[in-house]
C-alpha cells in the first residue's frame, strides 16, 4: 500500500469522525448528524482518488497509468 493511500484513508477516517462528533455537539440531533455524515462520505468516497484507493485495497490492478511505481 502506498503512503498516499494511507494518508487518504486516515484523512477519510479522521475527518468523518470529526464531522460526526462536531455536528452532534452543535446540533444535538442524531438523524441530522447521520445524514450530514452520510452525505459527506458519499462525496468523499466517490472522488477519483478514493475510488483508486478502494480498488487497490480490493486487490484490483491499477491500469490507469496515473501513478508510476518506482
Amino acid at each position: 500500500m502506498r503512503a498516499r493511500d494511507v494518508r487518504a484513508l486516515l484523512f477519510c477516517f479522521t475527518s468523518t469522525a470529526l464531522l460526526l462528533v462536531g455536528s452532534y455537539l452543535v446540533l444535538h440531533r442524531l438523524l441530522v448528524t447521520l445524514g450530514l455524515t452520510t452525505a459527506y462520505l458519499v462525496v468523499l468516497l466517490t472522488r477519483p482518488r478514493m475510488i483508486r484507493v478502494m480498488r487497490r485495497l480490493r486487490g484490483e490492478p491499477d491500469w490507469s497509468g496515473y501513478f508510476k511505481n518506482r
